[in-house]
């Protein structure tokens, strides 16, 4: 199980430095870097949410369409801002990818957590 959750924590980790690091040096004003930290936090604040209350039982069918909602918002804040940066054509597709891949390691690192193994 060691093993497990340290490729978890890589993945996690490795998605959230190849986004955060690449498009710091990417985003000339500093504008632009708080708008795609405040994406990236608000990606994975909707996860954590959604994890916690799927783990305790507590999410309603209001609950999961506002997570849902705001998970679609995210993704399209993500969208719009990369179609708009100044990035090269592989960075535009990079970023994105590394923004996913940080929130599916925060969402399998939840569910081991929550499973107890």
């Amino acid at each position: 199980m060691k093993t497990t959750r340290l490729l978890l924590w890589i993945l996690f980790l490795s998605g959230a430095l190849i986004y955060v690091i690449g498009l710091w040096r990417a985003c000339p004003l500093l504008s632009g870097k708080g708008y795609f930290l405040g994406v990236l936090m608000t990606g994975m604040f909707v996860t954590y949410v959604y994890q916690r209350a799927e783990n305790l039982d507590q999410d309603d069918e209001r609950f999961v369409s506002v997570c849902q909602m705001v998970a679609l918002i995210t993704v399209g804040l993500l969208l719009v801002g990369v179609w708009n940066a100044p990035l090269a054509p592989l960075e535009k597709g990079l970023y994105p990818a590394a923004f996913f891949v940080c929130l599916w390691g925060q969402i399998l690192l939840l569910r081991l957590q929550n499973t107890g193994d």
